[in-house]
Order: structure tokens, then C-alpha cells, then sequence
């Protein structure tokens, strides 16, 4: 399949990676500038489209001659070239219908917002591969969603399952399709089979959380929202994989994978941030890259290595020494993330490396420095309950309860249907509040229960009753629920007929930030 067009652009890619050296040979120069690029480029494209349409007219065969313009296509696809890519498809169907630039020509098409064309060339495609062509059914079917028409999206995507069953990808695009019709049962199902699927898909645990509220499960929502991310469920599709090799400079294979990371195909992402580096190994921005999305992915040995690799480059990168901590956040011993983000802040203290070092602090236990560091997130952003509520928590854990109970109380008053802030408020009412404070904790738990009754809300109440002194009410509030690590903690606290000095149980993950857990 390969011309001599593609070994061309192959060479003006070596040439980009460096200087070579042989004996015996001057040093091959590389482009400087972004005109030099742009130039080595255009001459690149221009050889190769002289070079298809030369030897185009000398071959017989009509598959051979669509192959020809098809693999044009890729590389001014690859290029971001929409124009000139929808040309060169669009010729190489003239001369053969076939599955590969039909398909691809819709997702030119699709990429330059023309819907109604796109779905035309996605049926085509399919109506031509013998066995279906799960891409295109995939790509047809999102296509549908968009348009609003439900019941084609859902035709296509079965058609895509059927092709590829085990894609996460897929399985999620049903999700859609069930939620927009409101059928939250059918799309928990379908999301917690993407998840199982892909358990990294932090957009699929963001859909999750969003359909346990709307089916009133509101802890499993918040579990599942704490677990958001960018990561979207991969979609095999070798084509498209292909056009994103085609690309000639470390710019455009960034660019590649950008917009494979948008669309969900996580291969094709790092198969084009992996040739942004190989190809510009010195290029700090592209390593940073290639190394969050491999920590997003899971390859977590391959981006502290990519990291690390990158700091030896660069060692007053703070975006460097704040991903190395962030690869290292959910370790045993945060030491070392903790170096990484005391380096980072160094460089630029900006809220995110300062949120990240409140949150490891508070995994490694040191909570007084924890609560300075939320103190001065609070005077950044004073009207954000989170960094509100978790300076108190650490102010809690610090032993504190005086100074944090206001915190958390803001923290309410900013976001008041969150059910986990209302939970810290009223266990820390009752334990450090005065008897006014105590008796509203004890109304406020009795609320809590009576909205959604669970370990949590029985332990509140439990709590508020024994900072009341009613150690049997209290006993009777955790009666039935077994003897797990918070009802021993619990438990002992009501043998003793004492209030717990803090309102979680040492060791708790209720301690622990949402950037620093497992």
C-alpha cells in the first residue's frame, strides 16, 4: 500500500527529529522556523499528490487506482487538510467504491460539522463490508445521536456491538442513547459494563454518577462524580490509526492526538503524542503531554518514567515536578510526590500545585500544614466550597474542631446540597459545639437520615446523640448495622460514653481528598 510518496514524508519526519551524523557525510540540516516547516510540507504534498497522479493513469487495475488517491487522502487528512483530503476520497471512489474512503470521507465530513453527508458515506461503507464495519456503525449511530433521531442511533450502535462487543467505547454511546430517553436503569447497566470494560473512563463514571441521581442514589452518584476525568473509552479503529502515522512534524502529530484524545480513541492519542516525541525528543510540552495521558490510562510506570525523563531536560518545569507528583499522589509514602509538588510550587504557585500539595499533606498526615495550605487556597478562592469544607477537615484532623466548624459551615452555605459537607458539620457540631450547636446537630442528623438512610447517616446520628449524652439512643442508632471499621470506632466511643475527638475515624478515606484517593 505504501508509494514512494509515503517514504518522502517519512524522511521529512526523520529530518525533523534531529541532525544525523555519519562518517564521511555533512551534518543533514533540519528545518529552524515555522516557515522552513511549513515549506518542507507544501513541497512534500505537492510531490506526492504529482507523484499519484503520474502513475495513476498507467495502472489498469480500478481498486489499484482508488487505493492510490485513498492513501492521498490519508496523508492530507493526517494534515488536517479537509479540503484536499475530501478531494482525494472522493476521487478514489470515482474509481472504486470501497469501504476504507467511504468511511473515511465521512469522518471528514463529520469533522467539518457536516452531519447529513457524513451518515449518507457511513451507510455506504457499511452496506459494502460484507460482515459490517463496526467503525462506521459506531461513527453512524453518535452521528444519529446528535441529530436527535434516537432510534437510528440505537440501530447502528447494536450494529456496532454486534461487530465489537467488547468495546467500551460502543457500550457508552448506548448509555447516551438510553439516557436521552430517559431510561436510567438500561443506562446504569450499560455504563457499569463500559466500566468494567474500562475501568480508567473517567467520562463514563461522570455519566454514571449523573444517572445514580437521577435514580436517587445519591452516595453512589457522588462516588461515581468524585472518579471524573478526561479519559474517554477507547474505539479500535486502525484507520483512523493509520491517517495519525501519516503525519510528518511533532505540530501535527500533536495535533493528531489531540483530536483522537477529543473523539475517544486513547490508542490513536498515543500512538501520535508517541511520534510527537520520538520526533522531537527535546520538546518539553510534547513529553508533559504524552506523560498525562499515560498516567491517565493507567501506564503509570511509563509516565513517571516520561516525567522523569522530561525534568532531566528541564528541571525548573513546574508542570514537570507537579505531574511527577501527581502520577505518584495515591502511594503508600507520599514523600516523594511531596518533594515533587514542594519543587513545583516553588516555580509557580499557582491554586491547582497548591490544591494537590493541601491534598498529599493530608494523606501523609500532616494536617496542620494541610490546613495552611486550604487557608491559602480560601483567600484565592473565597467563594469555593470545596477548598472551604477541606480546610476545615484539616483543621479537624489537626484537633482543631473550634476553628474548622466555621469553615465547613461556609463550605454549606456555598454548596448546601452537598450531603458530605452537611455530614462533617453536624458530627463537628456535636462534638466541639456548644448545647444550642449539639441540639441542631442532633435535628440536622435526624434529616439526613430521614433523606437518604445509610452507614453514614446512622453514624451522624449516632455521633449527635452521644454529644447529647444519650449513649443508648446512640447505641440504638448503629444497633443493626454490623461491626465494621467506623461502628467499632463508634461503638468503643459509646462504651466510654465520650464524644470521638474527631468526627471520623482515624484512617478514614472521609480524611483523604478526592486527588489523593485510590
Amino acid at each position: 500500500m505504501n508509494g514512494r510518496w509515503i517514504a518522502c514524508g517519512m524522511t521529512a519526519a526523520i529530518m525533523l527529529a534531529g541532525p544525523t551524523h555519519a562518517q564521511g557525510t555533512s551534518e543533514t540540516a533540519t528545518p529552524s522556523t515555522e516557515e522552513d516547516w511549513t515549506d518542507l510540507l507544501n513541497e512534500t504534498l505537492r510531490e506526492a499528490r504529482e507523484e499519484v497522479e503520474r502513475d495513476v493513469v498507467q495502472l489498469e487495475d480500478a481498486l489499484a487506482r482508488a487505493e492510490a488517491w485513498g492513501r492521498l487522502g490519508m496523508l492530507y487528512h493526517a494534515q488536517s487538510l479537509l479540503d484536499e483530503a475530501e478531494e482525494a476520497y472522493r476521487e478514489a471512489l470515482r474509481h472504486a467504491p470501497t469501504v476504507p474512503w467511504h468511511y473515511l470521507l465521512a469522518v471528514v465530513l463529520g469533522e467539518r460539522g457536516e452531519i447529513g453527508p457524513a451518515i449518507a458515506q457511513y451507510q455506504r461503507a457499511i452496506a459494502l463490508a460484507e460482515d459490517g464495519h463496526g467503525p462506521s456503525s459506531y461513527r453512524l449511530g453518535v452521528a444519529h445521536l446528535v441529530r436527535g433521531d434516537h432510534a437510528a442511533a440505537a440501530e447502528a450502535l447494536d450494529a456496532a456491538r454486534a461487530a465489537m462487543p467488547e468495546s467500551a467505547a460502543v457500550i457508552a454511546a448506548q448509555a447516551d442513547v438510553a439516557m436521552a430517553a430517559r431510561e436510567w436503569l438500561t443506562a446504569r447497566i450499560l455504563l457499569e459494563r463500559a466500566l468494567a470494560v474500562e475501568p480508567n473512563a473517567g467520562q463514563v463514571a461522570y455519566k454514571l454518577g449523573q444517572v445514580h441521581r437521577r435514580l436517587g442514589n445519591l452516595d453512589q452518584a457522588r462516588r461515581w462524580l468524585e472518579r471524573r476525568s478526561e479519559v474517554a473509552p477507547a474505539i479500535e479503529d486502525p484507520l483512523l490509526l493509520e491517517v495519525a502515522s501519516l503525519s510528518m512534524s511533532p505540530k501535527f502529530f500533536m495535533k493528531a492526538g489531540e483530536r483522537a484524545w477529543r473523539r475517544g480513541d486513547r490508542d490513536d492519542a498515543l500512538a501520535a503524542w508517541r511520534n510527537a516525541v520520538a520526533l522531537a525528543p527535546e520538546d518539553v510540552d510534547a513529553g508533559l503531554v504524552l506523560s498525562h495521558a499515560l498516567g491517565e490510562t493507567g501506564e503509570r510506570d511509563a509516565a513517571l518514567a516520561e516525567t522523569k525523563r522530561v525534568l532531566e531536560l528541564d528541571r525548573q518545569s513546574a508542570r514537570g515536578w507537579y505531574l511527577l507528583a501527581y502520577l505518584q499522589r495515591g502511594s503508600d509514602d507520599p514523600t516523594e510526590a511531596l518533594e515533587a509538588i514542594d519543587q513545583s510550587l516553588g516555580l509557580d504557585g499557582d491554586t491547582t500545585a497548591r490544591a494537590l500539595r493541601a491534598a498529599l499533606r493530608m494523606r501523609a498526615k500532616r494536617f496542620g500544614e494541610a490546613a495552611e495550605d486550604y487557608a491559602a487556597l480560601v483567600d484565592s478562592l473565597p467563594e469555593d466550597a470545596y477548598v472551604h469544607y477541606w480546610m476545615g477537615m484539616a483543621r479537624l484532623a489537626a484537633g482543631d474542631c473550634p476553628a474548622a466548624r466555621p469553615a465547613v459551615a461556609k463550605a454549606v452555605r456555598l454548596q448546601p446540597t452537598w450531603g458530605q459537607a452537611h455530614i462533617a458539620l453536624t458530627r463537628a457540631d456535636a462534638s466541639c459545639g456548644d448545647g444550642d450547636a449539639r441540639n441542631s446537630a442532633r435535628q440536622r442528623a435526624r434529616e439526613l437520615l430521614a433523606a437518604n438512610d445509610n452507614i453514614g447517616t446512622r453514624v451522624t446520628l449516632a455521633i449527635a446523640e452521644l454529644g447529647l449524652g444519650n449513649a443508648s439512643a446512640a447505641r440504638a442508632a448503629i444497633a443493626d448495622l454490623g461491626m465494621d471499621a467506623d461502628t467499632r470506632w463508634l461503638t468503643d466511643a459509646i462504651e466510654r460514653n465520650v464524644v470521638p475527638t474527631v468526627p471520623f475515624r482515624p484512617g478514614s478515606d472521609w480524611w483523604l481528598p478526592a486527588e489523593v484517593r485510590r
